[in-house]
């Protein structure tokens, strides 16, 4: 019988298991698990696929349909910890969670968090903004922490600022993206106050001086963050952390092509080339050799 809930037509490739949806995605991520140790990366690949189906319940769904998606993946969760899930990538996330031993609440604000999109569209101020990013990007990060290895205080601040840092620079490059989907995540506090209307925002139109000094008050934000998470994982083991290295020089790296094109974020998607990511995999590869 299908783990599929009969309610809604399932359509995401979600019968596939965890090795396949992450090898057929295109994402950022997949490049940092490259180097772990063979149990810790299928631990990654197995939260990785779990997020990514949650992720896309949401994104690719109407709101009625999105919701009956996310109560089958609560459900899953709850039976990851408290009986037997039935679907295969549930299954082999409730062998990563006894693994790595990945407490509920952390799966659970990354529902949550998920789940605000489908109702709040906008942030009124920064303080809303970061405990959304907490949710859908410090979360990953303290689990990918307990799935690496790396554990303490220093380890679950250096998670905290890595994912503020890489969701910042996610919300400035996918500004106009997430405008087709009705989503605003800079600071409605910031728009007023430098007198943009939400269409400049949206859509560059003009693109002036104002808005360049909004657009680059979130790239110093990220900065910020970026600084600090680099700051601590430096007082941590490298070697453990390779993945995490490579995530975060991939966005940064993204971050600076931004400020490079002047915050112009619009004309089209900015990427990095696939030379520059197998430029950090190998330098960062190599770090993690001579600095343990």
């Amino acid at each position: 019988m299908s783990a599929i809930p009969p309610q809604a037509s399932w359509t995401l490739p979600t019968e596939m298991n965890s090795q396949e949806i992450t090898a057929k995605s295109k994402s950022n991520f997949i490049l940092s698990f490259l180097l772990l140790p063979k149990a810790r990366r299928q631990g990654m690949v197995n939260f990785y696929a779990l997020s990514r189906v949650i992720d896309d319940a949401v994104d690719d769904y109407e709101i009625s349909e999105a919701k009956v998606y996310l109560n089958f993946w609560k459900k899953e969760i709850e039976a990851c910890y408290s009986g037997q899930p039935t679907h295969p990538i549930t299954q082999a996330m409730q062998e990563t969670i006894q693994t790595f031993k990945i407490p509920k609440n952390y799966l659970d604000l990354l529902i949550e968090g998920c789940e605000q999109d489908l109702y709040k569209k906008k942030y009124n101020s920064l303080t809303e903004l970061r405990e959304y990013c907490f949710r859908v990007a410090s979360v990953i990060g303290l689990i990918s922490m307990k799935i690496f290895g790396v554990h303490g205080k220093i380890s679950e601040e250096a998670a905290e600022e890595m994912g503020l840092a890489l969701q910042y620079t996610n919300i400035l490059r996918d500004i106009a993206e997430d405008a087709k989907i009705g989503r605003i995540y800079l600071p409605q506090e910031d728009i007023k106050r430098y007198r943009l209307s939400e269409e400049q925002v949206t859509q560059g139109k003009p693109f002036d001086k104002k808005l360049k000094i909004l657009l680059k008050l979130q790239a110093d934000r990220a900065e910020t963050h970026f600084e600090k998470a680099f700051t601590l994982m430096r007082k941590l083991p490298r070697r453990p952390l390779v993945a995490a290295w490579i995530m975060g020089k991939v966005y940064y790296k993204i971050l600076k092509k931004i400020r490079a094109k002047h915050y112009n974020i619009y004309s089209k998607k900015i990427k990095i080339s696939k030379l520059s990511k197998l430029w950090i995999l190998l330098s960062e590869s190599i770090k993690s050799i001579f600095f343990k």
